[in-house]
């Protein structure tokens, strides 16, 4: 049996030499037989016969793994989207706080935006993730979803433990977890620092397992989306937008849920007393939290399994020596930065966050 060579690319540079022809050819080459024409047809006319298959077979290749990637990254159907398509950014009229100024940078409230590389924003998510899973064996009563304030539950920032807050970890367990003498069992997702949008991809991301069940998911977000390091400023527009989406993304993952929206707590980071109309951007933040929180009040009552939550009661006190509103404060006992609550004032909101939870029950109970 004769043997067959394969000859190694060479080029000449002149097209019509037989070096070139059996170069360019896939065919083996018999190096003791005579070459004829016939062999330098075959061999003219098999590469590009070859070429022409393997492209095509690569574009094949490429249609079907976009079309599983599209089926992949597509998760909504058309009518799960429909629940949520009314919101649309052309009918935000005013992205700035305020509305004399353009100036402010303001991400869209519809898209989801990740952190990766900020901090230690993508271990705190990975956590997350890990503390959903080892969930799957059993019903949560309420998963708590949010930023700094709802991540204060656990003692954390960004993942991280910090002393001042660690008293916290103790509340919870008391009221959220039945083997520390809790009436209930909750789970904490929240990352310091997150906007709606970022919340609204931690969702998307891992963070709600089809695994991972709970009759409540309460989500607290939207303070960072008004003034996050001074850089932000947006309207109360696009916060409740933002907030409306997350909202509408849960439902669409847990569709048997209840969702509470836990409005915006007030906040005055800054400030001398904890006064809500101290100085001018104070002011205007609180009049956009009041707009967003009426707004959400509304959104709630279109849907039967959607709930609000108002907590300014508990963090609000008023002060007789001012007239009207301007006599609105944090108490320091309550919120020492005005911006996030101490330990007490987990207490406090945790024991209506739990009056609350009784009150979602028996109202189910009567509905059955």
């Amino acid at each position: 049996m004769k043997p067959l060579i394969m000859k190694p690319l060479t080029f000449s540079g002149n097209g019509n030499s037989t070096t070139d022809e059996e170069s360019m050819s896939f065919l083996p080459l018999d190096n003791e037989g005579p070459k004829t024409k016939n062999n330098r047809s075959r061999g003219k006319f098999c590469l590009p016969w070859m070429l022409e298959y393997i492209a095509f077979m690569i574009l094949i290749l490429c249609a079907v793994l976009l079309k599983v990637l599209h089926g992949h990254l597509t998760r909504h159907s058309a009518g799960e989207v429909a629940q949520w398509e009314n919101l649309r950014l052309d009918n935000i009229h005013n992205w700035c706080l305020n509305e004399n100024t353009e100036a402010c940078f303001c991400a869209s409230p519809l898209t989801p935006k990740s952190r990766h590389g900020h901090r230690t924003w993508t271990q705190a998510h990975l956590q997350n993730i890990k503390d959903a899973a080892r969930r799957r064996d059993y019903s949560m009563d309420v998963v708590f979803l949010g930023d700094s304030i709802t991540e204060g539950w656990k003692g954390t920032s960004f993942g991280q433990a910090v002393e001042h807050k660690k008293d916290n970890v103790q509340v919870f367990e008391s009221m959220f977890d039945s083997k520390k003498g809790g009436d209930r069992n909750g789970l904490v997702l929240g990352i310091a620092g997150d906007k709606a949008p970022n919340l609204l991809w931690r969702v998307q991301n891992g963070e709600l397992p089809e695994s991972l069940e709970a009759k409540v998911f309460w989500i607290l977000i939207g303070t960072n989306d008004f003034l996050k390091d001074g850089l932000e400023h947006c309207s109360a527009e696009v916060v409740v937008m933002g907030v409306k989406r997350v909202v509408e993304e849960v439902r669409i993952l847990k569709p048997n849920a209840t969702v509470v929206i836990n409005q915006i707590l007030p906040r005055a980071p800054g400030t001398h007393y904890g006064l809500l109309y101290e100085d001018k951007e104070t002011t205007n933040v609180t009049n956009a939290i009041k707009k967003v929180n009426s707004e959400l009040t509304v959104f709630c009552d279109q849907y039967d399994n959607v709930d609000c939550f108002d907590a300014s009661d508990i963090f609000i006190r008023h002060n007789t020596t001012f007239n009207g509103v301007a006599g609105e404060y944090i108490p320091n006992d309550l919120m020492k930065d005005h911006l996030h609550p101490t330990t007490e004032g987990y207490i406090q909101w945790g024991q209506k966050i739990v009056d609350k939870l009784q009150e979602i029950d028996m109202s189910e109970r009567s509905n059955v």
